[in-house]
């Protein structure tokens, strides 16, 4: 006895419910390359997670126009040149219509000129990396405010509360995020009393917190992922600081449970509504959407933010029409000018590819909650 693939079976499924003719029930292929392994597993899997709760949920109403969309995905583990590589295959192999919910900014940043040159659309890398918001590229989208977005709007309220001192603290690799914070700071006539270029991938961080101390800042700013993060407000504490601590968006919220009762005080920018606001009609589809791709996934900022990128995907494609090209795509995205996901904006032009400027500033309380 033969068995179908599910895929087959549900393409069938398709055809007998819908009367969609078997030419038209190619699938529309989508690549993601992400670290699905190394530092950012987790942060990876949870993107993956939010894409897939949308995508699933539309393949199962029939996909966009009868056709079914799938998602391939790579792991490049959080290194640049395997970012590059992985986007080379999914162009050239897989030959996907577009990429979607790339994790690392450096790897972005790194695959851009390869990315312009097939034409391929980006759509929703989940970072506010700076170095890939620097100029326009016609093939790059985003879905979220940028790090220069994130640490204006912290400076700015600091300031205005009176602090002046302040610290930055980035990934060495990540060169133009040093440029966005030292921007906020001028902005408002300060200069950073130190600047602490990270390796994403140290083992001590001792040191970190030793130049810290001795630089004695008001406030400690960080665009970094998790474990600098963890590390360098552990031991400060442990050595009784007691300014503030303020993290990008880029370590995503996990951070905060790994810390424990030192997360208490801890500010953390977020370029999203909270997930748990289920006034907000998005977040009520969401929440539906993801506990049916996986029961167990607990809805947070960064699933959130990869089900927002799936949500602009399948807008963007239906908008594209029927078998639908990489440029009729691009163009159907630049004909977003305002579009309302239910709580969550975003608009594009032929212009300006931002999505959003959205930024929001959270504090976690001693109940451990962060509250905005």
């Amino acid at each position: 006895m033969k068995f179908l693939r599910i895929q087959d079976a549900r393409a069938l499924l398709v055809v007998a419910v819908l009367g969609v003719p078997p030419a038209a029930l190619a699938e529309i292929l989508v690549g993601q390359s992400a670290g699905f392994t190394g530092g950012q597993a987790q942060y990876s899997k949870d993107v993956k997670t939010g894409i897939q709760a949308h995508l699933e949920a539309v393949n199962r109403a029939g996909g966009v126009g009868g056709q079914l969309i799938k998602l391939i995905t790579e792991d490049d583990k959080g290194n640049r040149e395997q970012v590059v590589a992985n986007t080379k295959k999914l162009i050239e192999k897989d030959n996907v219509l577009a990429l979607i919910g790339y994790t690392s900014g450096a790897g972005t940043e790194g695959a851009l000129p390869l990315i312009e040159s097939a034409r391929v659309p980006m759509l929703s890398p989940a970072t506010g990396n700076a170095a890939i918001r620097e100029g326009f590229h016609r093939f790059l989208f985003h879905s979220r405010a940028g790090y220069g977005d994130e640490m204006r709007r912290i400076v700015d309220t600091l300031a205005l509360i009176g602090l002046q001192r302040f610290a930055l603290v980035f990934l060495q690799d990540t060169t133009a995020n040093r440029k966005v914070m030292e921007e906020a700071l001028t902005a408002n006539n300060l200069k950073p009393v130190t600047a602490l270029g990270l390796d994403r991938n140290a083992k001590d961080f001792g040191p970190a917190v030793d130049a810290l101390l001795k630089a004695n800042p008001q406030a400690i700013l960080f665009i970094t992922n998790a474990r600098p993060l963890v590390e360098v407000v552990r031991g400060m504490k442990k050595r009784n600081y007691t300014g503030e601590f303020v993290s990008s968006s880029f370590a995503g919220v996990g951070f905060l449970e790994e810390l424990k009762d030192d997360a208490v005080g801890v500010k953390v920018s977020q370029v999203l509504p909270p997930p748990s606001k289920t006034n907000l009609r998005l977040v009520r589809e969401f929440r539906e959407q993801l506990g049916q791709v996986d029961p167990q996934a607990k809805p947070n900022y960064t699933n959130f933010e990869g089900y927002i990128a799936a949500r602009i995907l399948v807008e963007g494609l239906r908008r594209a029409g029927r078998n639908p090209t990489r440029e009729r795509f691009v163009s159907a995205l630049e004909g977003m000018k305002e579009i309302d996901l239910g709580g969550y904006v975003i608009g594009f032009t032929p212009k300006d590819h931002n999505g959003s400027r959205f930024v929001d500033i959270g504090v976690f309380n001693p109940k451990k909650q962060l509250v905005f």
